[in-house]
């Protein structure tokens, strides 16, 4: 079983515009992971679906420092608006998502 699929399974999952987040604890010895996720049912092309998963994973390098509850757990983003939003926007939800986690 890969690690998304055990994050998707046994991980607990919140709902935050524009993503749905699945989280599970690391178990002794394991390092941290974020897993990215944009659907190609929703993005047909490949050059949207790499656009928005790099404005993800620029916005969470920034604000990964105010959000120390983040430290010790895999994370599976997935975003699921159906249109491509600019970064500050992508950095707002990415916000608001990780304040949600314990």
């Amino acid at each position: 079983m890969t690690l998304a699929e055990t994050i998707h399974s046994e991980g607990t999952k919140l709902s935050s515009y524009p993503y749905r987040i699945y989280i599970l604890d690391c178990r002794e010895g394991e390092e941290e992971k974020i897993i990215i996720s944009v659907p190609k049912k929703l993005f047909k092309r490949a050059v949207r679906r790499n656009l928005i998963r790099r404005r993800i994973r620029e916005a969470f390098r920034h604000i990964r420092a105010d959000y120390p509850a983040v430290a010790g757990k895999h994370i599976m983003l997935v975003y699921t608006a159906n249109t491509v939003l600019d970064y500050g926007t992508v950095s707002e939800g990415l916000g608001t998502a990780l304040g949600k986690i314990e």
